[in-house]
Order: C-alpha cells, then structure tokens, then sequence
C-alpha cells in the first residue's frame, strides 16, 4: 500500500460538482447500481408496454448493464426489469424471467447468497436450470414451495413474481429491510417499482404530497414505513409479504428476530459469533465483478474487511477456491475537513495491516455544497441523514474500481452499540442531572440538538419519547415554529414517537428494548435507505454481510448479560474479534458516520433559503411555511437545523 503522501487524486463529478478521489484511475460509467423493478397489474386488461416501459426507465441508474420488458397477452399484467450484471454476465440472466413451463413470470431485485444451496436442492427435484443465475434459483424455490419459498433465502431481495395460474401477484420484501419495494393502489389494480419515481411514472398514482408524513420527518429524520411523502405511495415493510389477486391483496410478516431465546455461554457464543461471520463474509464475496469494501476504520468496517482480505489472500496463494472478483480487495475511506469528525488515519492503519488497495478522500463543505441537489433528488421523498453526504462520494470513489462492495453496516444493531442506550438508562435517573456530569451533558445535548430550554426534564420523560428525544426528534411546539398556522393547527395533537411506540417492547431488558426498535425503524428507514440510494446511484452493489439474519437471530438471541457484559455496548462482539483488529481500532472511543453538520450547515444559511423559496415559490411557502420561519431558521443549529435544509430544499424542488 502506498504511503499517505504517496497518494494521487483524481477528479469526478458529483452532480456537477467536482470532487476529489485518491487512487483513482480514469474511467466511465453509467449511473446506477444493481437491479430496479417496475409493474403494474390491472384486471381490467389495460396494461400497456409503453407505460411499463416508462416506469421502468426511471430506474436506468439501478441496472446500467441491460433492460427487459413483459407483458401478459391478456394485458391484465407488465413487469420491467434493469438489470447490473454480476453473477452470470450472459444472456441467460435477463429478467423479467418465465419459467419454461410459463407457470410464473419473476422480476428480483437483490442478491441471494445461498442460491447455490438452494439450487442443490432443486436440481435432487428433478428441476433442470438453464443459468446460473439466483434469479432462475428463486423462480424455481417458488414453483416448489409456494409461498414459503421466502423462508429459505439468504440475503437482500425485493420480488415480484406473477402467478399464471392463480392470476395473483406476489411482492416480498428481505427480512431487514436491505432492498426497498414501493406500491400503490390504482383504480384497475396496483402498480410498484425499487423507487417512488418508478410508481409515479405510471400516470396512475397523484402525486399529492402528505402533510403528516412531512409532520412526521421533523421527528424522525426521514418518512416512517408505510407511509412516505405522497399521500397514496406505500413502502412495503420489511419482512413483509404482499398477494395480490382479484383486486384484493393481503399482507404478512413472514419472520420476526426472537430476544433472549438462547441459553449459550460466553466462550460458546464468542466462537459461534466469529463462525457465523465468516460464513456470512465469505457467502457475501461471491461476484463474477471486481469486489472492495468501505473502511471507515471502526470496529465493524474492520472486521468485515479484515475476513474479505484474508479470503483473497488465500484464493490469490492458491489456498482453498473461492468465486471472486478480481485479483485485489480494494478498500475505501472517506475523511471531513472539520478533524474530529474524520477518521482516515485509523482506516489507514486497518488497510496497512490487512494490506489491501487502499483508497481515501476527503470532503470539504464546498464539495458537499455543490452536491446538495443530487442528494436531495436521490431519495424521492425528504431524508434527513447527514452520513448520506460522505456515503454519496464514497460510492463514487469505489464505483470507479469496482462493483461490489462490502460494507460493516448494521454492526450497531446487531451486536447493540449504540451510545443512546447508555444515555437512555442515565437519563432515566432524577439525580444525574445534579450531577456536574448530568449538567455537562444538558449543554451538550443542546449543542448538538439545536434544541434549548431553562427546565430540563428528561428523566421525567416516559420511555419512548425519551428515546424519541435522544434520536434528535423535531417536537410539536417547535414544528409549530416550521410549518403554516393551518397546517400546524391541524398536525399539532399528532403523536411524536408513534412509530418508535409501535414497536416499543416492555417485556425485553432496556437495551434490547432500544436495539429492537433501532432493528425495525431506525436501521430499514434510514441506514439502509441511504445505503441502496447511494451506492444505486452509481451502479455499486452494497452488501452488509453484518445484517445476515442467521447472525442476528444469534446473537440477539442471547442473554443480555451475554451480548454486553457489565453493560459495555458491543462487548461480546469486541471480545469474539479482539484477535483480529488492530490494537489502536479495538480500543478507540466509538465515532459515529457522521457529517459535520454544524459547520457546513448554519442558521445565516438556513435564513436565506428560508427567502429564496419564498421568492422561487411563493405559493408553495405560504402554504407549508410559518411565516416567521426566517427567525426561526437563524437561531437553529446541528441534525435539527439539517433536517429544515432537506425539507426546505426539497419542497422548493419537488413541492407541488
């Protein structure tokens, strides 16, 4: 690996905007990533190509490499299909995909790691494959299951098959929410696609925009599942499985992660947890693409990393066979220009002892400026995660060496560490906050929050909107600042935390209670969300071998006592993998992805968009925005002030 000083830059384009990478080579590609499905069904037999096709062109940018169409001869069913080549390059991959019998038709968006396994079976069957594909794997599995085909896939998928036979149509979602399927109801029938774009493209769908899931976004970053920023748009739910037939569909979770099922020890668990992650890393390499992974230099990056690099250290000694892409495993590292938000020098240190091809860059607010509309556009609807500006160049800069990537997302809630959990059991203590330690932290929160007030009461709080306040919730009396007197009046009695509430478990220990509700909202909604956007975006597939649901059930499945010994976050995990990681990565002080926000994102910029979308849009603003929003604006700071960015942005771009 070359030496920090020794590494050259290039520069690329972020919507526009200049950016710089290290070690990149020239190169030039089509935006997108993976796969993107598109269809409509309608009983009525209106179905036209040409309004599938337009669905499905929305979703270029997903699937570069190739595109497919099909419709019924009844015209009653169309499904689309783009298409990011990696396993089987060949023809024979195409979707969407008939079974030779024309029993089922498939489009699959997604990955399946056991395809392999699965197809074992199958063949003992008696069924013959004309590919390679998990595509045909998953086809077939549904021909000879049915339904409960989904019960044996491993990995991220979002699926639609149409049944031939029962005329009804099947969409499923992965069990964590990796890949995402969107849907609404239309007057002959439904239509979905990967993005809501895809969906809107129908010409079926308004595209009235929701009051309330806007309400919503100021309490959790982003629009909470189902619902999303148009009033008749749906997210299908993770785990969840949707049929759809004679104009009626039913919907079921088809898996739920069980706490504290398991009864193993400590050294039982240590060993079974690094078994279950070398599996889960070692299934997740398989590509016929040239393959890296993001290193951020913390625990769980390195981990995932440190596994890959040895797999292809071995296949490159001529050790035990593995189907890999390309001779290197490439790795990549984003850094801030505000120091302590940058982490470059630890990832430096992980790449050099697990000697991969190592590459980094660092972003400037200004870079992150210029790509502000390139941002906000990639998501459809308003999504307010600050890491989504890093993982936007990250993706660019991997996309240039190679197309799949490993990633360590998902380690948090998997292995529970979090700092909330902690902050949550301090806060619910009267007497921290007499402390000079409790005092200390009052003014940090605020700092950080943006969010002051002379009486702290905290500890007061009931449980949930205690945890609603530490994830950086917008409440009401402050949304009333934001938005239009109508449209407060009519918003202001609406629950803040009721999609964390929905899944708030009483019954479980406090930090699985808050790693269970992290696991259903948090991670699908946004880790994951801006994890498929941004890697989508540029044709990169993002694995997250961490979040393999045999791993999760697992380790989630032990005693609390077992997965944080004496309370300390993610300690059986650091202790299971304590071996493998560099001293200086296993025993730094936790630092989450972050932007920093508080710098590149301030109230005097905040203020002047506030003007400018009251001068570009002046009817928009006088219906969604207070009237003494600008005042408002200047006084916020951190992931509050951010969250109004977004919004302000999008509305001035989308807002109808």
């Amino acid at each position: 690996m070359p030496s920090p000083a020794a590494v050259k830059t290039d520069s690329y384009y972020c919507g526009g905007a200049i950016s710089t990478v290290a070690n990149g080579a020239g190169m030039g590609y089509n935006f997108g990533s993976m796969c993107g499905i598109a269809g409509i069904v309608d009983f009525s037999g209106g179905v036209q190509a040409g309004t599938v096709e337009c669905m499905r062109e929305t979703l270029r940018h997903r699937g570069p490499d190739d595109a497919g169409l099909w419709v019924s001869p009844d015209a009653v069913v169309g499904l689309g299909h783009r298409r990011l080549s990696i396993l089987d390059l060949s023809d024979r991959g195409r979707q969407p995909m008939i079974d030779p019998a024309g029993r089922a038709v498939i489009v699959y968006n997604g990955e399946v790691y056991n395809f392999a396994e699965i197809r074992s079976q199958l063949i003992g069957r008696g069924v013959k494959f004309a590919s390679d594909t998990d595509t045909e794997v998953i086809l077939q599995a549904y021909l000879a299951w049915g339904e409960a085909f989904v019960e044996r896939l491993e990995g991220m998928f979002a699926i639609a098959i149409w049944d031939t036979a029962a005329r009804s149509l099947l969409l499923v979602r992965d069990r964590l929410g990796v890949k995402p399927l969107f849907y609404a109801r239309t007057a002959g029938g439904l239509v979905f696609g990967s993005e809501i774009r895809a969906v809107l493209a129908s010409g079926a769908v308004a595209k009235d925009l929701s009051p309330e899931a806007a309400w919503d976004f100021f309490s959790y970053g982003y629009v909470p599942t189902p619902a999303t920023i148009y009033r008749d748009v749906r997210k299908l739910p993770p785990a969840t499985m949707l049929k759809f037939s004679g104009g009626e569909f039913e919907t079921n979770q088809y898996w739920q992660a069980n706490f504290e099922a398991l009864g193993d020890g400590r050294e039982v668990a240590e060993r079974k947890i690094r078994e279950l992650i070398d599996q889960s890393v070692e299934s997740y390499l398989v590509a016929d693409v040239p393959t890296g992974s993001y290193l951020s230099g913390g625990v769980d990056s390195s981990i995932v990393t440190q596994r890959a690099a040895d797999i292809f250290h071995t296949a490159r000694t001529g050790g035990e066979s593995h189907r890999l892409g390309g001779g290197n495993l490439h790795t990549f590292t984003i850094g801030f220009d505000v120091q302590e938000h940058s982490e470059v020098d630890f990832a430096r240190q992980a790449a050099a002892e697990y000697g991969t091809d190592h590459n980094e860059m660092i972003v400037s607010r200004q870079m992150a400026h210029m790509c502000d509309d390139a941002i906000i556009d990639m998501f459809d609807e308003p999504f307010a995660a600050s890491s989504t500006i890093p993982m936007t160049f990250l993706a660019e800069m991997a996309r240039r060496k190679v197309t799949v990537a490993l990633c360590g997302e998902g380690g948090d809630e998997t292995f529970g560490g979090y700092s909330w959990y902690k902050w949550w059991l301090r806060f619910r203590q009267p007497g921290f906050w007499k402390t000079g330690l409790g005092q200390a932290t009052r003014r940090m929160v605020e700092g950080i929050t943006g969010h002051r007030r002379k009486k702290w009461r905290l500890a007061g709080l009931e449980s949930v909107e205690l945890y609603a306040q530490l994830m950086g919730a917008v409440t009401g009396g402050d949304k009333a600042k934001i938005f239009s007197a109508e449209l407060a009046g009519h918003l202001a009695g609406r629950d803040e935390a009721a999609y964390f509430r929905q899944h708030w478990r009483n019954d479980l220990p406090p930090m699985a209670r808050m790693q269970h509700v992290d696991m259903m909202t948090f991670l699908p909604d946004l880790n994951l969300t801006r994890a498929d956007r941004t890697s989508m975006r540029v044709g990169l597939e993002l694995r997250v071998p961490l979040l393999n649901h045999k791993l999760i059930e697992y380790t989630i499945g032990l005693p609390e006592e077992i997965r944080t010994p004496g309370g300390r976050l993610k300690g059986l995990f650091k202790d299971a993998v304590k071996t493998r990681l560099p001293e200086a990565i296993r025993t730094r002080k936790k630092k989450g992805f972050s932007a920093p926000v508080k710098q590149w994102f301030t109230g005097k910029d905040l203020s002047q968009l506030v003007l400018d979308v009251r001068a570009e849009r002046p009817e928009l603003a006088g219906a969604w925005l207070s009237g003494s929003l600008e005042k408002t604006a200047a006084g916020m700071t951190g992931s509050r002030a951010y969250k109004l960015w977004v919004f302000l942005r999008w509305l001035r771009r989308h807002g109808q």
